[in-house]
């Protein structure tokens, strides 16, 4: 059994890992686009340094803030490596031909249901979907913790929901697809439109509504357990639970950016060598991803996923299937111009 570490950074590790990336900027062999938190990003390319010596810079962006990004750097791409973020979205971004196919040295470890069949992007880590809730609200509005995606739409949680847009947050789409998979997708979205009517405010991107639950702004909202983990660490006074129905996960993922700078490659192809080695899952790990790698166990976790019923979450699908989900989103549920 792989035993892991916590070796959370203080807040002045981060401000002189943060100096020393911005320092690098214009040195730097690779610049990277990531969705994870500034802490996270920055400890997996610290520890990837470690390692290998390969310097980098990072953008930190919502998934599909990153797709768009990519999008339009198309014809002159500025960055080699797009790290984490759901398979769902990297699925699309390779069949929009924004990613370079890569086998990865060590695709073999990984278990083969995660796997991309033409090596478009290489499986890096798990993290279902679980709900959060602040104890103290609920108990203001006399309603119990949310344990059905229909509970989202009851009326006692009314004006006490935070969410994140499906269309810039990977964390709302993949709720949104494992909705569609466990209820069928009339009902996933006629629930959906529902749900909208209780929520007080949606955000951009996956920090803010564990921020909100966690201070009292907001009841109940919808993350990642990694994201929650974190939260339980740091000490903050949340629940959480998981839909009865089934829940689905974020396969996380790495890419190469398709015709990325050539000074920046040799970083990006070892970075997903790297990444599901020993060294490189354990370097995820401090961020509280389950392992994508068979037999490699994170053993300290706070929440108990062996009771968790996760669905067959079929990523492929939810990939190809993205665009065409988010745009009955908008039409149907909420534009995304109402994300703040």
């Amino acid at each position: 059994m792989m035993m892991r570490h916590r070796n959370r950074l203080s807040l002045g590790a981060l401000a002189f890992l943060g100096a020393a990336f911005a320092g690098q900027a214009a040195s730097a062999s690779m610049t990277v686009y990531c969705p994870m938190s500034e802490a996270d990003c920055a400890s997996v390319l610290a520890a990837f340094e470690a390692e290998t010596g390969h310097a980098s810079s990072f953008v930190r962006l919502g998934a599909g803030e990153i797709l768009a990004r990519i999008r339009a750097e198309q014809s002159n791409p500025q960055a080699a490596l797009w790290l984490a973020g759901a398979a769902d979205i990297f699925i699309q971004a390779a069949g929009e031909g924004l990613l370079e196919p890569y086998a990865s040295a060590n695709a073999e470890r990984v278990e083969a249901g995660y796997r991309s069949p033409d090596d478009s992007w290489t499986p890096i880590a798990i993290s279902p979907i679980a709900f959060l809730y602040n104890p103290a609200y609920l108990e203001e509005l006399g309603a119990e913790p949310p344990t059905s995606w229909r509970d989202f739409a009851d009326p006692a949680y009314q004006g006490a929901v935070v969410l994140t847009h499906p269309a810039s947050s990977g964390t709302a789409y993949v709720s949104l697809a494992s909705m569609v998979q466990a209820l069928g997708e009339d009902e996933a979205f006629a629930l959906l439109k529902e749900i909208d009517g209780n929520v007080l405010q949606y955000l951009r991107s996956a920090g803010g509504p564990g921020q909100m639950v966690a201070s009292g702004e907001a009841a109940v909202s919808m993350a990642f357990t990694h994201g929650l983990e974190v939260a339980l660490a740091d000490g903050f006074p949340i629940g959480v639970s998981f839909p009865e129905e089934g829940t689905g996960y974020e396969l996380n993922a790495a890419a190469l950016i398709a015709d990325a700078p050539e000074s920046q490659r040799e970083a990006a192809t070892a970075f997903l060598d790297w990444i599901v080695s020993d060294a490189g899952q354990t370097a995820l790990g401090e961020t509280y991803r389950e392992s994508v790698v068979e037999g490699f166990v994170n053993d300290d976790f706070s929440i108990d996923l062996s009771q968790v019923k996760l669905i067959d979450y079929d990523s492929n699908w939810a990939g190809e299937n993205r665009a065409r989900l988010l745009q009955r989103y908008e039409q149907e549920v909420r534009d995304a111009s109402a994300v703040q």
